[in-house]
Formats: C-alpha cells, sequence, structure tokens
C-alpha cells in the first residue's frame, strides 16, 4: 500500500507542478498519476528490497494532450527513491528522447518540486574509443596496414584522415565529449565503425585509455542519478547481457517505456539472427589471413601453436560445409520469387519454420565446428588479457592492445553466425514456431543467400528477461490498445495478464477539432493501378490551399508512382521522405509555411509517427489506403500462419488489430493542441463497404465523422 507520506508527497508535487506553471489539472493525467502509482505501491518485497509478488506492472494508453511524462515522473520517481531503485524512462525514438532529456525533465525539475537528477545513457556504439581512433590514424600512416582489419582505402580516405585528426585533437581539448551524437557534422559510418568498440573488442580497465574513455565517463556520470534516459534498443540489449552492464539490474529498477507499443517489435529485431553464405565464407577467409599475421607478429607466443593448428582445420571443416550449405539454399531459392507489395529481392520462407533434414543436419554440423572456433577465440583474447595486465610473458602490453580489438571483431562475427546456424539446427515440436526464410541479394555486384530466424513473437522473452524480474515496469503510449483492447498487446509482448491496464481519455474535443472524411469516389484500395490513378487527381484536389498537409503512403512504389504523375506546380510544393533528412523535411516544411507559402509532406510509416505539426503547419492528413500489414512479411506470415493452424483467425486476431493501430497513429498526427483543427482524408473505401470497416472506425479518437463526402 501507498503510504501516506508518499500520498502526500504525489499530490503536492503534482499541485507545485501546475500551479508553478498556471497550469489546470486534465483528468487524464490524474488518472494515469494514480494508476501509476497504484501499480507500484502494490508491490511486495522481501528483506533485500526485491519483489516477490505478481504485481508492479501497468500498460497505460493516453491520449495526445494527457502530459504522460508529468504523469509517469511524478508517480513513480517518489516511490522509487523510496525502495531505493532506479527510474529508467525508455523511448523508441530520439525525438522523444531528446524532448524529456530537454524539456520535460527540466521543468519537472523546475515546477515540481521533487528534487532528482537525470542523465542519458547511450550505448557503446555512440562513444569514441581512443584505442581504435589511434590505430585508424596509425594505419593510414601505414603502420597496421598488415592487419585485414584495415583492409579498406582508408589509408588513402583524406577526409577520414583529417576527420580522426580533429576528433583526436577536440577530444583533447575537452571540447568534444566523444559522442558521435554531438560532433558538429553528421559522421558516415564508413569512417565511424573505426573510431568507435563493441563490447567485445574493449578491454575495459586493462585498456591504456580507459581513465580517459568517453563511453566510461559517461556510463560514471549515471552511476548515482535519480533517473536515467535510455531507449528500447539499449535496455534490450542490456537485458540480452543478463543486465547490469550499462543499465541497473532489472531487480534494482522501475522501467517506463514510453512509446511502448514499439517494445514488441524492437525485441523481436533483437532476438532475430541473420548471416550470409558467402558472407561466411569471406569472414573465414579473412580470418585466415588475420590469424596468419598474428602468427607472424607474436611469433614468440608458443602456447597458442595448438590454437592456430585447430582454427585452421576448423575452418577447412567450415568451409566444406558451406559449400554444401550454399549448394542446398541456391536450391531452394529458386522457388523464390520477388514481392510485388515491398521487397525488391526473392524470399523464400519455410512453412511452419520447418527445414529440411539435409539443412538441419549442415547447420547442426555448422553450429559445432563454430562453436570450437568460439572456443579458439576465447583462448587467444584470454593470452592478450594476460598480456595487457603484464602476465603473459609471450605477449607484450602493445602487441596486446593492437590485436585485442581485432580479434574482438572476429568473435563477434563469429557470435552471429553461430547464433544463426545454432536457429537452424533443430525444429521445434508444438508451442511457438520460428520464422525461417531465404533472401537472395546482391552485394558489391556478388550474389549471396542469407539465412534468417526469427521467433513470431517476443512474449515468452520479455516474460522472462523483464516482466518477472524488474522491480517495476509502466509501458504507456497514444496507441497501446487496438480494436479498443489490450489483446494485441499482450498477446505481443507477453504482459502479463496480471498487470493493470488503464485506457486514459485524450482532453481534446476532437468532435468539434477534426473530421474524419472518406470521399463518396474513392477507391478500393485493392485495385492497385486504378486506386494509383485516383490517388494523382483526387490529392491536389482534396488539399486545395491549405498551408500545410500530409500524405501517408503504405508503399514506396505508390508514393513514388503518384508523385511522377502528379502536375508539376502541385509538385513542387511536395518534400519527400527519403530525398531528404527527416529533420531537413521538417525545417523546410515549417520554413514555407511561415512564409506562407503551401508544403505537402509525402511520407511513408515511420511519418505516421512522432510528427508533430502543430497550428497552420499542419491541417489536412491524407491516408492513402487502410495500413494493412504486406502479406510478404515472413514473421507476420509465419505468425499467421501458426495462428491458423491453432484454430485461430489471423485478420482478426493480427492484421485488423494492426490496421486498427496503424490507422489512429495516422491520424492522430493531425491534432497535437488543443487549438488544432482541421480534416482527416481516407482514400481507401473499404473502411464503407466491408465488414471490419465499422471496427477501423471505432477505433478512432471521437472524430466527427462524413463518410460519404
Amino acid at each position: 500500500m501507498l503510504s501516506e507520506d508518499l500520498k502526500k508527497t504525489i499530490q503536492k508535487a503534482y499541485s507545485d507542478y501546475l500551479a508553478s506553471r498556471g497550469l489546470k489539472a486534465r483528468y487524464g493525467q490524474k488518472l494515469m498519476i494514480a494508476e501509476v502509482a497504484k501499480a507500484l505501491a502494490s508491490i511486495e518485497t522481501d528483506d533485500k528490497k526485491q519483489r516477490v509478488n505478481d504485481s508492479g506492472v501497468a500498460a497505460v494508453e493516453a491520449g495526445t494532450g494527457t502530459g504522460k511524462t508529468a504523469a509517469y515522473v511524478i508517480s513513480s520517481l517518489p516511490i522509487a527513491k523510496e525502495a531505493g531503485k532506479s527510474l529508467v524512462i525508455s523511448t523508441a525514438t530520439i525525438t522523444l528522447q531528446n524532448q524529456i532529456i530537454e524539456k520535460d525533465l527540466p521543468e519537472l525539475q523546475e515546477h515540481s518540486g521533487l528534487e532528482f537528477t537525470f542523465g542519458l545513457a547511450k550505448g557503446r556504439g555512440r562513444y569514441l574509443c581512443l584505442l581504435k581512433l589511434h590505430q585508424a590514424i596509425d594505419s593510414q600512416a601505414g603502420a597496421l596496414s598488415n592487419l585485414s582489419m584495415f583492409e579498406h582505402d582508408l589509408t588513402e580516405d583524406e577526409k577520414a584522415s583529417k576527420l580522426y585528426q580533429e576528433m583526436l585533437v577536440e577530444y583533447g581539448k575537452s571540447s568534444w565529449s566523444g559522442d558521435r551524437d554531438d560532433w558538429p557534422e553528421e559522421i558516415q559510418d564508413q569512417y565511424w565503425q573505426f573510431a568507435t568498440a563493441t563490447h567485445r573488442e574493449c578491454t575495459n580497465r586493462r585498456c591504456t585509455h580507459f581513465n580517459n574513455c568517453a563511453f566510461f565517463k559517461a556510463r560514471q556520470e549515471i552511476e548515482d542519478v535519480d533517473i536515467i534516459v535510455a531507449n528500447h534498443d539499449l535496455v534490450l540489449a542490456d537485458l540480452a547481457l543478463g543486465g547490469g552492464a550499462v543499465l541497473p539490474l532489472p531487480s534494482d529498477a522501475i522501467f517506463v517505456f514510453d512509446e511502448g507499443h514499439h517494445l514488441a517489435d524492437k525485441a523481436l529485431s533483437h532476438f532475430s539472427t541473420r548471416t550470409g553464405v558467402k558472407g561466411c565464407f569471406q569472414w573465414l577467409e579473412q580470418w585466415r589471413k588475420t590469424q596468419r599475421s598474428l602468427e607472424k607478429e607474436l611469433v614468440q607466443a608458443e602456447s597458442l601453436r595448438r590454437v592456430y593448428e585447430q582454427n585452421e582445420r576448423h575452418m577447412d571443416e567450415a568451409e566444406a560445409r558451406l559449400k554444401d550449405v550454399w549448394q542446398q539454399v541456391t536450391q531452394i531459392a529458386s522457388f523464390a520469387e520477388p514481392s510485388p507489395y515491398q521487397s525488391e529481392y526473392p524470399v523464400y520462407r519455410f512453412p511452419d519454420g520447418i527445414i529440411p533434414d539435409y539443412l538441419l543436419e549442415l547447420s547442426t554440423a555448422l553450429k559445432i565446428i563454430l562453436s570450437s572456433l568460439l572456443s579458439g577465440f576465447d583462448r587467444i583474447l584470454n593470452a592478450m588479457k594476460d598480456g595487457l595486465a603484464g602476465e603473459n610473458d609471450e605477449i607484450t602490453k602493445d602487441q596486446a592492445e593492437v590485436w585485442y580489438p581485432v580479434v574482438g571483431v572476429y568473435l563477434s562475427r563469429c557470435e552471429s553466425h553461430f547464433a544463426l546456424f545454432q536457429s537452424y539446427s533443430y525444429q521445434e515440436r508444438g508451442g511457438l514456431p520460428m520464422a525461417r526464410w531465404l533472401e537472395q541479394r546482391v552485394t558489391n555486384g556478388e550474389e549471396d543467400i542469407i539465412l534468417n530466424a526469427s521467433p513470431i513473437l517476443a512474449s515468452r522473452t520479455l516474460e522472462r528477461e523483464l516482466w518477472n524480474v524488474a522491480y517495476g515496469a509502466i509501458v504507456t503510449s497514444a496507441t497501446l490498445t487496438s480494436a479498443n483492447n489490450f489483446n494485441r498487446l499482450k498477446m505481443q509482448s507477453g504482459i502479463p495478464d496480471w498487470s493493470q491496464f488503464l485506457q486514459v481519455p485524450s482532453p481534446f474535443n476532437y468532435t468539434e477539432l477534426a473530421e474524419f472524411c472518406v470521399p463518396i469516389n474513392a477507391l478500393d484500395a485493392s485495385q492497385i493501378q486504378q486506386h494509383t490513378d485516383y490517388l494523382i487527381n483526387a490529392i491536389p484536389k482534396l488539399i486545395g490551399d491549405e498551408l500545410g498537409s500530409l500524405v501517408l503512403f503504405s508503399s514506396r512504389r505508390q508514393m513514388n508512382e503518384v508523385l511522377e504523375g502528379l502536375a508539376e506546380n502541385f509538385k513542387s510544393r511536395c518534400l519527400i521522405q527519403g530525398q531528404l533528412s527527416r529533420s531537413e523535411i521538417m525545417k523546410r516544411h515549417r520554413q514555407s509555411i511561415d512564409e506562407g507559402e503551401p508544403s505537402c509532406l509525402f511520407g511513408l510509416a515511420s511519418f505516421a509517427e512522432g510528427v508533430d505539426l502543430p497550428g497552420d503547419y499542419l491541417s489536412r492528413v491524407i491516408i492513402a489506403k487502410l495500413p494493412f500489414s504486406t502479406p510478404d512479411d515472413p514473421i507476420d506470415a509465419a505468425l499467421s500462419e501458426w495462428i491458423e493452424k491453432n484454430g485461430g483467425n489471423p485478420f482478426m486476431q493480427i492484421t485488423l488489430p494492426d490496421a486498427c493501430l496503424k490507422l489512429v497513429q495516422a491520424a492522430g498526427r493531425l491534432i497535437r493542441t488543443e487549438t488544432d483543427s482541421g480534416k482527416v482524408y481516407l482514400l481507401d473505401r473499404r473502411v464503407v463497404t466491408k465488414r471490419y470497416g465499422q471496427m477501423l472506425i471505432n477505433s478512432l479518437p471521437p472524430f466527427s465523422k462524413n463518410l460519404n463526402a
């Protein structure tokens, strides 16, 4: 139960926050504060302050304008501090993360009366590695040209040389934090990869530069803060490492997953595996060359001789098995076809995730071989660690510093290859199947076949790694429900049935502010070419003289075809996703409207979220078609197949709820403040003519509606 002192603290913080900012209490915000406090107050703990009961998890859908950040911080922070836990706020997008760090938390510090500190947590890959930076600079001078790690045209790239020297100078002067995002210009991946380190390349305290390491400095800054702001990817990566690698242990944290509707999809991407057969061949060839260079460099390291010999044998065995895999998968892939919806490359999905026995046997053999190679890598790295610590007479510290990150890179790739073949080395018997599929790709003019595997749901892993072990967890978003229930969220994310679930209404008067329209002459969007021709004629007429408009498409192909068919005078006002960076598109859009010139954004699914354009910046939202998922997605197809085999209806359980969610997100771009107004047009007549259409309409905010506009 919530103590009287905590109740008073939360109530006073909310009152002070409202009074100091001259705001009135919002009904939905009060409901959310009460629900979060209730969920966290129900936690029972043992004498070590660890949760011992099914409690402390809540899902709160809070409509736009609720003030979610203030609600969950005011309610959860006092409880977290009382319990001696950290509050970890996780977002799906950089935009929201920056808003919380730069705006929301400073405002709460100033106006709520709550005393707290906060910091931003990022993964290791966002920070400079001084050791690798020095090696990249040395490689320019040819000092490390014998390492296959540096076999690229970096040594001839004056731009890279200048960039690395500038990085070293600015970091040395403390003018730059070493954070990639703080560098004044965007750093391209081709350059950044040689200036940062993965956890496999990092030697931690054994590194010469440890005391001046950007990553560990940043990590130290968040060790004692009350609130840590992270993102879903970092939280999931930390959980995959057992927790506590960057963030607090789950049992020592209360997590708030803002934009929580993304959590399940993010988790699936973390638990999926993929590798190219030719790519694996190339990795083996590169490692063979690197190992021979290593032997020559560390000629005195007699203790590694047997490891080298064993690795050579394992590499020969792996190459032989990979040749067999290539022969088999090229035959299977001959049945693959390019998707007419979104994929430019042929895909072949194994029905029910079941692979042929011969591929199963080859994958099992490769799993065993790669496991032996992993053991060899571990032995080499352990010898390097001893060299770094001055405990290996055969390897000097200087040699170990050069070679440790190189071997770490190859080890990391080996782990990726191993994970894929491990996932192909068994067949599921009952329960959830894996989705397994092949993709034919052409990279740098060379054909490869990519083997893929993924769980069809992240629910069980999240249940095991998060919901059952975290001290507390709150999931929130403006779109958590689908068709006005939480069933989709529970199925995909595994959030337990014993959790608390609440829908909080938006404070906006949608009926007066917005109208949802379906033109009477709109076509059934399943008639692809006719629908595209209709869009070309309809979009300019519906937008007319409106200053700010947004047109959302479900496929890039249709977006490009519509754009091509538009008259030049209308096309000139359009800003197209993919032609410029998102930030630049938004900047130009606002600039045009500020100058009284109309601007129209053309975007895909990602523009249906996170686009915040109040007032004149957006008064028309046009949704080209109902946002049903493309039927060729291998994971969705495998999930649908499994649901159907278990007597379910994939359309009603997956396809339609997903479309409801996406439609609400798209329509939600229009009303961002209490003074916004405008119209949302859906140019797909199926929402009126099909039986399922009413469920889609009912899922929308309470707009006024004109279904025969």
